[in-house]
């Protein structure tokens, strides 16, 4: 295996052995921390003419519960099919990344899937919501050292706080939330079939910040988003009504992580929230 491994781990090498797979060349393509992390993604050709992906995350306990939390996923989620160690398994969907123009036109179709995500039958005995106030203490948090920083105006955090204060549900629909949900790790087939490509951030959480979360991370116009929205409540669940509280979470939590990692890409997030402020304030 060591011949066509290429960039690929140990791990990785494992599993594929484990699986029975032969491979004719590995292909890192994607480090999804830094370079030197153990995640990452992984193309593999095999020798039978199959090509398949291998997804490493940071422990064996992770992978489990993601190949867990993706079973039964409607298909569109390109589907996980086995786990050896820290190495997922998964298929590999040939595809073209989505232009602005194909943004626009598969908006609802995203929405439905979103919703269909949302919507997948949980096990019985699993809490059908969630508190919401760490989420609401978190945001305060956030505003705070967004003001230390100089980036928003003391004026600004306080209306903000006040909105995050007077919006909050108190409870959410506790839902499997995708939590990277946007035109990014999209695909469109051969036969123009929409495909999600990257899950590794599967998880259990309030269906309100998952949309919250797509809205800030997708860039669409309005029209868009309006249809990806009639899409995604087709069932009438509600979480629309609480996208106020919401959006500022997820902006919040956005403007932090970026003024503390990647500070030349904080402006736009900064630019919603005064807009949200601004909004808030009237």
């Amino acid at each position: 295996m060591s011949d066509a491994a290429g960039e690929a781990t140990q791990e990785v090498e494992a599993a594929l052995s484990h699986a029975g797979v032969r491979a004719r060349q590995i292909t890192r393509v994607s480090p999804l921390r830094k370079r030197d992390g153990r995640r990452g993604a992984y193309r593999v050709d095999t020798d039978d003419g199959r090509t398949i992906k291998a997804r490493q995350v940071d422990t064996c306990e992770e992978a489990r519960r993601l190949l867990g939390l993706r079973d039964g996923l409607d298909e569109a989620f390109a589907p996980a099919f086995g786990r050896h160690g820290c190495v997922l398994l998964e298929a590999w969907i040939e595809g073209r990344r989505l232009t602005p123009a194909d943004s626009e036109a598969r908006a609802a179709e995203g929405g439905r899937l979103l919703g269909r995500l949302h919507g997948r039958p949980r096990d019985v005995g699993e809490a059908a919501t969630c508190e919401t106030a760490r989420w609401r203490e978190q945001a305060m948090a956030d505003l705070r050292v967004l003001e230390e920083a100089g980036t928003l105006t003391p004026a600004e955090v306080s209306v903000l706080g006040a909105a995050i204060a007077r919006r909050d549900p108190g409870r959410a629909r506790a839902v499997l939330i995708h939590q990277d949900f946007t035109a990014e790790n999209m695909v469109i087939d051969r036969d123009e079939r929409l495909w999600v490509i990257d899950n590794e951030q599967l998880d259990v959480g309030p269906a309100g910040f998952d949309l919250g979360r797509t809205l800030d991370r997708w860039p669409m116009s309005d029209g868009a988003w309006e249809r990806f929205c009639l899409a995604y409540d087709d069932g009438g669940r509600g979480e629309l009504a609480t996208l106020g509280f919401w959006r500022i979470v997820v902006s919040a939590m956005g403007a932090r992580l970026r003024l503390q990692r990647i500070p030349w890409r904080l402006d736009p997030v900064i630019e919603t929230l005064r807009r949200l402020a601004i909004v808030e304030g009237r």
